[in-house]
């Protein structure tokens, strides 16, 4: 058997093994070592890569820590999709482990990082009703509330989130109440002074820690309140619009049913006035006088800077009591 001095031991192994399986014996040729040259040299560089990029590899299962660690890189990288792959795994190994509530509030992240918002919105809740305790909690609400607002669609579209981000972002504030700023730093003041005077106070210590995080959440706050107000906003703004539709198609029942929900559901927003003014003027053309002129002394108790806007309706409701 010709063999050449460059030929690697591995391969005239391998060659034999492979003659004897067969119950073959065959020379191997220059001409054949010539040719396979060129393929082990590719083999040889490619289980070196595949050496190299195993380092690199996620942990092994069964080490919670280590997979948890392994996909945080992952999200610092804001490599989204291959995190929340191991994560979705890791979520349910870590099951009743003090693991569990990271694992559930990483993935929710991923996911509303990576505008996933229904995911997010599942995974969110699953941690406040898994972990109630987790000191995720207060920031899982707040994001629960901002995943719905981030799924709610133009004024004329359902307005099913709309309502829904309204709801958390109103338990947000009632679960994790502020001060306004002013009296916030006031506070702080105040107990880090005591403080200093009487250090073993335990109520001034308490009065402290409770101040500086009511200041730390006060921006969450105050985008939740901002939030609440731009939705109700959009939702009154649907209900008005559904109204004007029925108004213009002189389906005048209709347009007053939706007037009146606004006036019901949204009197903190810019069309609560504007429906009064739409129930007024759809009342006289109904020509249900007592209840036009009814509706104008409401709105001439509740806007009375405004009596001007409704000069025309007061005295058509006088001109027609006049003629009766």
């Amino acid at each position: 058997m010709i063999v050449f001095d460059f030929m690697p031991n591995s391969l005239i192994l391998s060659l034999h093994s492979y003659y004897a399986m067969y119950g073959v014996m065959m020379p191997v040729s220059g001409f054949m070592v010539k040719r396979m040259t060129p393929i082990i040299g590719v083999c040889l560089v490619a289980g070196a890569l595949f050496s190299a990029c195993s380092s690199v590899k996620a942990p092994k299962t069964g080490n919670l820590a280590g997979r948890y660690a392994y996909t945080q890189a992952l999200v610092g990288k804001k490599d989204y999709d291959k995190a929340i792959f191991e994560l979705e795994s890791l979520m349910f190994d870590t099951r009743a482990t003090t693991l569990e509530d990271d694992v559930l509030f990483e993935l929710a992240e991923a996911y509303y990082n990576s505008k996933q918002y229904l995911l997010a919105i599942e995974i969110y809740k699953r941690l406040l009703e898994q972990t109630p305790g987790s000191p995720y909690a207060e920031d899982t609400q707040f994001k629960l509330a901002k995943s719905h607002k981030q799924l709610s669609p133009v004024f004329s579209r359902d307005q099913e989130h709309s309502r829904k981000a309204v709801r958390e972002f109103q338990l947000y504030l009632e679960q994790y109440p502020v001060k306004n700023l002013q009296q916030l730093q006031s506070d702080i003041e105040l107990y880090t002074e005591l403080v200093k005077l009487n250090p073993e106070s335990d109520m001034y210590n308490r009065q402290l820690t409770v101040a500086k995080a009511q200041y730390a959440r006060f921006d969450k706050a105050s985008e939740s309140n901002a939030s609440i107000s731009e939705l109700r906003g959009r939702l009154a703004l649907n209900e008005f619009s559904v109204a004007e539709h029925y108004r213009k198609l002189k389906k005048y029942r209709g347009a007053i049913a939706y007037y009146d929900d606004v006036i019901r559901f949204y009197p903190d927003t810019i069309y609560f006035e504007k429906a009064w003014l739409g129930k007024i003027g759809v009342l006289i053309k109904r020509e249900k006088w007592f209840e036009a002129k009814a509706a104008l002394d409401a709105y001439d108790q509740q806007f009375p800077e405004n009596v001007e806007k409704v000069g025309d309706y007061r005295e058509k409701i006088i001109r027609h009591f006049d003629n009766t």
